[in-house]
Parts: C-alpha cells; sequence; structure tokens
C-alpha cells in the first residue's frame, strides 16, 4: 500500500510540474498591458459643433478593445500572465468639431522586471472623422493607430529590444500591476 501511495505522489509531482512549465512557456508575452480603470470612472466628453451635443467616452474600455489587437504578442497584466516588459497605458483624446478632427495622446510607462521604468514613451496622432453615435468606431481606429506608432518607437529602441530578445529571463508575473493602481 505504501508503494502504491508513493508512486501515486510521484507521479502527482511530476504531472503538475510539467503542467506548470508548460503553462509559464505558453504565457511569456512581450508586453503585459495595464491601462488604469479610473479611465472608465472618470470619463471625457466629446463636445460636437453645437454646445449640446456630445458624449462621454470611457477611454479604457475603448483602448482595452483596440490594445491586444494593436500589440502583437501581448496580454492584459494580470496573475498567471508572464511577460517580458510591462506596458502600463495612458490615453487622452480630444475632438475639434470646427475641423472635424479626433487628436489622440497614448503615454506609455515601460516597465522591465525589477519593476522600475526603463522609458516612458508619448506617441500623438490624428484622425478625421465626425462626432456621431457611433463614436467609438473613429475613436477605436485613433487608438489602434497610436497603438502601432508605438509599438514602432519600442522596437526601434535599443534597450527595449534587448529586454524583448533575451530569451533566457524569466519575465515578469501580471500581479505586478497591483502595485499600479
Amino acid at each position: 500500500m505504501f508503494k502504491i501511495l508513493f508512486a501515486l505522489i510521484i507521479f502527482f509531482t511530476l504531472a503538475t510540474q510539467t503542467i506548470t512549465s508548460e503553462v509559464k512557456a505558453n504565457t511569456n508575452y512581450n508586453y503585459l498591458i495595464y491601462i488604469n480603470e479610473s479611465f472608465d470612472k472618470h470619463p471625457i466628453r466629446l463636445r460636437g459643433a453645437r454646445s449640446y451635443t456630445g458624449y462621454w467616452v470611457q477611454q479604457a474600455s475603448i483602448l482595452k478593445k483596440s490594445a491586444l489587437s494593436g500589440l502583437p504578442n501581448s496580454a492584459w497584466c494580470e496573475k498567471g500572465n508572464y511577460g517580458n516588459l510591462i506596458l502600463s497605458l495612458e490615453p487622452h483624446i480630444f475632438f475639434n468639431p470646427i475641423m472635424t478632427t479626433y487628436y489622440g495622446t497614448l503615454k506609455a510607462k515601460i516597465y522591465n522586471q525589477d519593476g522600475k521604468i526603463i522609458k516612458t514613451i508619448k506617441v500623438e496622432d490624428e484622425l478625421s472623422g465626425i462626432l456621431t453615435v457611433l463614436y467609438e468606431v473613429p475613436v477605436d481606429k485613433l487608438y489602434k493607430k497610436l497603438l502601432l506608432a508605438l509599438d514602432e518607437q519600442i522596437k526601434n529602441d535599443t534597450q527595449t529590444n534587448l529586454i524583448l530578445n533575451d530569451k533566457t529571463s524569466k519575465g515578469i508575473e501580471g500581479t505586478f500591476c497591483l502595485m499600479l493602481d
């Protein structure tokens, strides 16, 4: 009986180690993305051409929809996800009704595996369009343009490239982002 119990313990230990290492290997992303919920709790107002037209925009919700498709090999900064870099994103948008143009700024703080800010990048862009009930569509397009520009700046930076291409690093776990709230 003791031999069977001992064999089962060894079997489950090995199986658990295999599953854990497999999960870790499958969840190693280039970027873990963090967006503070305060951008949804405190929405901004995009005003139309008339003073009575306008919409309250929850920036974090729209940016979250755009972020995973705009940044390749990325995941949310949460427990169980491991990444080489953590991107803390801060969106800011503005609509000029006279020019019918959306203006956007995306500020990214980049954290390394030690939890230190290694770089802060700010990208800006604009998009022509009118403000309608479907304001989420042009705002989403603007965020995707900003994320593409952000990804290009990160890839052109030598310091972040060294971290992204380091295959020996274990990365940083997503629970780090709990400290950013």
